[in-house]
């Protein structure tokens, strides 16, 4: 067996026993959220370099 198939195999191992167990799971960020913070940080941006320009 080389060292590729044998990593292969345990990385599979470790997957299921990780699938087995819902509890560990991370739920992550909330996409909606994520995505008006986000939003929100742009266009404050915007605001500040179109409102504070002072090369016109």
């Amino acid at each position: 067996m080389s060292a590729i198939s044998s990593a292969t195999q345990a990385a599979h191992a470790l997957l299921a026993e990780g699938a087995a167990t819902p509890e560990k799971t991370h739920n992550g960020i909330n996409p909606p959220l994520n995505g008006a913070i986000v939003l929100v940080v742009l266009l404050i941006l915007l605001f500040v370099t179109t409102r504070l320009n002072r090369d016109r």
